[in-house]
């Protein structure tokens, strides 16, 4: 199958599934208005069942045809390259060079995933794979360093993988290191790495947030303590308060 016929054919099987009623609600849902920061954004309505159901059956076509899906303007088409990277990584399981390949494309790719979905829906099983192997540490560094928020929300969200194995020091310095952060995508992201690994050690969670309390911004501190009682929740708001 050539590149021309491929690609018209993932497109089209996506349009097929496109639902138009949807785009105002997903367009209102992901922030595209002026000054928002998905401006400007396209929607064509698919939903990400349909997308994952359509894209996993492309994930054998050269990444340089999925380098073409990320580039369009079209969110779900951008999606779909992403879940379609996704899968191409998961059967990749038993050929390192091509999990490698699939790793180095994302990292060059990140600024394109560039809204929360397209983060969160293949960072944590592309890089955080990755780094629950002790691969590609030196990865987080460079997009925690970025001035894309994107990038940032990867090397964050990516903490997820590794704390489900019981690894929690990164994820904790990781969270530490963007707790002042402006954004509020990025202070949502840091208090569900946080709450993740509360879920691991309790305790660790509680003396983290104790010991940096006053970096703590109200929306952080409401994702990270949310299996916590009402009761310290109420503490800890009132900590923070006094803190700052």
């Amino acid at each position: 199958m050539n590149d021309s016929i491929s690609l018209e054919e993932w497109r089209r099987e996506l349009m097929l599934a496109a639902r138009a009623e949807k785009v105002p609600d997903l367009m209102r849902f992901f922030k595209t208005g002026p000054g928002q920061y998905g401006e400007g954004d396209i929607f064509v309505g698919i939903y990400v069942p349909d997308n994952r159901r359509i894209s996993k059956k492309y994930h054998t076509l050269p990444l340089h045809q999925i380098a073409q899906m990320l580039d369009e303007p079209t969110h779900e088409f951008r999606l779909a390259a992403l879940l379609a990277l996704v899968e191409r990584y998961r059967k990749a399981r038993n050929n390192p060079q091509q999990r490698e390949q699939c790793v180095n494309f994302y990292l060059e790719n990140a600024p394109k995933a560039n809204n929360w979905d397209l983060v969160d829906l293949s960072t944590e099983y592309i890089l955080g794979e990755e780094i629950a192997l002790g691969r590609h540490l030196d990865a987080i560094d460079t997009l925690l360093s970025s001035p894309v928020l994107w990038e940032q929300r990867i090397a964050v969200v990516a903490m997820l993988t590794p704390i489900r194995h019981g690894m929690l020091d990164l994820p904790f310095d990781t969270a530490r290191r963007m707790l002042t952060h402006p954004h509020q995508l990025m202070q949502k992201a840091v208090g569900w790495v946080l709450r993740e690994a509360g879920k691991k050690d309790p305790a660790r969670l509680r003396q983290f947030i104790n010991a940096n309390i006053a970096a703590f911004s109200a929306t952080t501190l409401s994702y990270a303590t949310e299996k916590f009682t009402k009761e310290e929740r109420a503490a800890l708001r009132q900590l923070r308060k006094t803190a700052h």
